[in-house]
């Protein structure tokens, strides 16, 4: 591992338990950060293999869930975790894969999904992203809040090829379709990726099975964005459809939906707060989420009730 990237990673890492400003300080954990909040915490290479057929695997450790497809045509991994387990990621992948992977994309560019780009690059992996993922990572789009960016992180770390829209890859007798986010959502530069012949689907983290969701103000995320990203997954996701979300267990469009669900009912019991000219306090006493928090709202999340209701209230008050 590159020692000189430390110190700006280090900084990155901590910030994102750090909030600033009264959005982000909603985002704030309420209970210790979970294991892995920091770059020590980091360093073990993914744990655990789930087979999803047709040469596509789960892959999840410490940070978001990676996917690798391996086959003919080689190595192509989304998402890759931390800076500080980025080698050992790479060690495992090129023992696991034979081979070491030749294409990354990047779902979004916070540091426990995009944080081995340097280490995979420098293998000689080309690593692609939507164009506010580089723009992120780079520092050309400035980042506040818990994610904020003391300086642009090394070269290394850019993607090379990025897009607007979407791409869509042909490798391993796979058609891998890579669709940006229709609104901002858990960031400015979300993207998920469909296998379209395995009916595999990653969602990165604008879905992350049963929790209440991160909403990124500080990277551009909006809470409407969740919404409409779910809405266009449940558009490509069929009754069979294998789900790998940002983070937790492997879903089913089931788990998608129901979190639809959650989303939109809970927009509409915190407007329903706003409109009657409750203030943010008042809002929080009536816990109008109250329905979901059993099931999203447990000890396998960091954002919890309060924290959404806040979110979701300022969002709303900000559109007027």
């Amino acid at each position: 591992m590159r020692m000189f990237r430390s110190a700006a990673v280090a900084a990155l890492a901590m910030s994102a338990y750090a909030a600033t400003g009264p959005t982000a300080a909603a985002q704030t954990p309420t209970a210790t950060p979970p294991a892995g909040a920091t770059p020590a915490a980091n360093t073990l290479a993914f744990s655990r293999v789930i087979d999803l057929g047709q040469g596509i695997s789960m892959l999840m450790g410490a940070g978001g869930n990676m996917a690798v497809s391996v086959g003919a045509d080689g190595v192509f991994l989304i998402d890759d975790q931390f800076v500080t387990n980025g080698s050992a990621n790479l060690a495992k992948i090129e023992e696991f894969a034979k081979g070491k992977p030749k294409y990354i994309i990047n779902t979004h560019w916070h540091y426990d999904h995009a944080g081995g780009n340097g280490a995979f690059a420098t293998a000689g992996a080309t690593v692609f992203a939507s164009d506010n993922v580089r723009k992120r990572i780079t520092g050309e789009r400035v980042t506040t809040g818990r994610q904020a960016l003391t300086a642009p992180l090394p070269k290394a770390d850019y993607p090379v090829v990025t897009f607007v829209d979407g791409i869509d890859f042909h490798l391993n007798g796979q058609t891998i379709r890579a669709t940006r986010a229709p609104l901002p959502a858990h960031t400015d530069g979300d993207t998920f990726v469909y296998f379209v012949e395995a009916d595999v689907l990653h969602t990165g983290d604008t879905y992350m099975k049963d929790r209440y969701p991160y909403v990124d103000t500080g990277s551009g995320g909006t809470q409407a964005g969740f919404i409409a990203a779910l809405e266009k997954m449940l558009t490509i996701a069929g009754p069979n459809t294998k789900i790998i979300p940002g983070h937790g267990e492997l879903a089913t469009r089931a788990d998608l939906q129901a979190a639809l669900d959650m989303h939109k009912g809970a927009r509409a019991a915190v407007e329903a707060q706003v409109k009657a000219g409750k203030t943010i306090e008042q809002t929080l006493a009536a816990k109008p989420l109250k329905q979901w928090t059993a099931r999203f709202g447990g000890a396998t999340g960091f954002i919890n009730e309060d924290s959404y209701v806040t979110v979701i209230y300022e969002e709303l008050k900000a559109k007027g």
